[in-house]
């Protein structure tokens, strides 16, 4: 590779060594053969013998200082140009006593030459290719023999190279040189464009892996670790569950996989595998949904065209709702009314109330209200919402809250608090019914894998069982005759809304519901 002066210190460095331990087993050869004897030596016309001696060791002290100022890496700029200048006039001596251009020993100064022009600006290599080339004839017109104008028309030719070989890798160094540029920009450009590719990556909400054919990680982000609860900053495979999932593919991508929940604390999701390029056994990537966030955006549908049905007919339903209402109150104060006819009016009125309920409560969860968001400590917020729920009730409620007093939540109060009373009141509800008392216990603290704040609801109540749980939060889906099945679908929709999620987990001891919040220090 050809460098120039502007290329970094330590590339010149390596140049100038190079160049000293040429230099160096230069001198040493030259003195060597000036110790040969006579009778080796080879005769050559206008040969000098003692002079070469002296000239050739004196050569060979210069290039041991040389090399170790460049070791020591003192050579720079001018001191270099010193440096090639020095060898020039040496190897010119050198030549003079030698016998001159016609022993061979000029072309050796080409690469003098050579290394000025990667080194030194155009002026200065100008000025080692004129030095050379003067020595080079000024050695001709000192020897004066009998092949005087032959020898100095070869000193003319070789001065004449020279130049060319100068202006020729002055030429190429600027060209690698700009080249070079353009590839360092380049090169800065493609880092730039994957730091930003890493930080888009990394701030999706969608969980993104790439792995190997095999299943080797190669890249994750946040999002995906968070779903799949991977606390490992640097983990090597995928897991096991996964791992599967993507053996099944491979052997049938046509199928879609099953969705997928690593434990009760992590949402279920929705992995898609893609290859990467058109390749047998390439690269994947991994999409990693959270289901729950498809089948809230569903809901939402639902609930809009739900919402805009139910305002246009509410009219109409609470106008004839209100008349049946009105009748059964008059016919309830009209006297010799039957025992049996006061059930039957009893029923009206139950069934009249239920239904204005249903209706309230589809247009309050049809309304979107923006959320105010304020930060809390669990304690306080559990402490105020069981105050505001005992307030104007003569039941002899137990509820037990203990957890962490420094837990915080980021959260709207008020949404929370219709959340929290709807668990507090199936759960002491149904506690009665299995025990005869009305217990519950409310217990909060942090995940130990993802240090989010949780709120545990636990009751003493018979349990939910499997079949029935998976439609719990599914709305107008109840097991009792007198309810909505709009209570825990409401409940869950607001603890979205406030980016937390709610959730049964199976207990052996009763019911219990979990609400896992955001970080404190997420905003809205």
């Amino acid at each position: 590779m050809i460098f120039s002066p502007q290329y970094p210190s330590y590339r010149r460095q390596q140049i100038l060594f190079f160049y000293g331990i040429y230099r160096l087993m230069l001198a040493s050869a030259l003195s060597v053969l000036a110790l040969l004897p006579d009778q080796i030596m080879p005769a050559l016309p206008g040969l000098n013998p003692e002079s070469f001696l002296y000239a050739s060791l004196s050569y060979v002290t210069i290039c041991i200082i040389g090399l170790v100022v460049t070791v020591r890496g003192q050579l720079s700029g001018t001191p270099t140009l010193v440096l090639l200048l020095t060898d020039l006039m040496m190897q010119s001596l050198i030549l003079h006593y030698w016998g001159g251009v016609g022993t061979g020993f000029g072309n050796l100064m080409i690469v003098s030459v050579a290394i000025g022009s990667l080194l030194l600006p155009l002026q200065q290599s100008l000025l080692v290719a004129a030095v050379a080339a003067s020595g080079a004839v000024y050695t001709e017109i000192l020897a004066a023999g009998g092949e005087g104008d032959r020898a100095l028309f070869q000193a003319a030719l070789l001065g004449v190279a020279f130049f060319a070989i100068t202006l020729l890798l002055q030429y190429l160094t600027s060209r690698v040189r700009s080249t070079e540029q353009l590839a360092k920009a380049q090169a800065d450009t493609i880092l730039d464009l994957r730091h930003l590719n890493e930080l888009i990556v990394q701030r999706m909400r969608t969980g993104i892996i790439v792995t190997t054919w095999e299943g080797a990680i190669r890249l994750m982000n946040d999002a995906a670790r968070d779903m799949l609860g991977m606390t490992e900053q640097r983990a090597f495979w995928l897991p096991h569950p996964i791992q599967q999932r993507l053996e099944t593919w491979q052997a049938e991508p046509s199928l879609r996989p099953e969705p997928l929940q690593m434990d009760s604390d992590h949402p279920e999701v929705q992995i898609n595998f893609a290859p990467l390029q058109d390749s047998p056994q390439c690269d994947l990537i991994l999409f990693i949904e959270d289901t729950g966030r498809m089948q809230q955006q569903a809901q939402h549908l639902k609930l809009a065209s739900l919402g805009r049905l139910t305002a246009s007919i509410a009219h109409e339903i609470r106008n004839p709702l209100g008349a049946i209402s009105h009748a059964a109150q008059l016919l309830d104060e009209a006297p010799g009314l039957e025992d049996g006819d006061r059930r039957l009016l009893e029923i009206i009125n139950n069934h009249s109330h239920r239904i204005n309920e249903i209706i309230n409560n589809i247009l309050r969860l049809s309304r979107r209200e923006g959320i105010e968001t304020a930060e809390w400590t669990l304690k306080d917020f559990v402490d105020q919402c069981v105050t505001e729920y005992r307030q104007g009730r003569t039941q002899s409620d137990t509820i037990d809250a203990q957890g962490n007093e420094e837990v915080r939540i980021r959260i709207d109060a008020n949404r929370m608090k219709q959340v929290l009373h709807n668990l507090i009141d199936n759960g002491l509800r149904y506690s009665e019914l299995q025990t005869g008392s009305r217990f519950l216990r409310l217990e909060w603290g942090t995940l130990p894998d993802t240090e989010q704040p949780y709120l545990d609801v636990q009751d003493k109540g018979p349990g939910i069982p499997p079949e029935q749980a998976k439609h719990l939060f599914e709305p107008f889906y109840t097991t009792e005759s007198t309810g909505t099945g709009l209570g825990l679908y409401i409940a869950k929709e607001l603890s979205e809304a406030n980016r937390a999620r709610l959730f049964y987990i199976d207990r052996p001891e009763g019911a219990c519901f979990r609400i896992v919040f955001a970080h404190a220090a997420v905003q809205e």
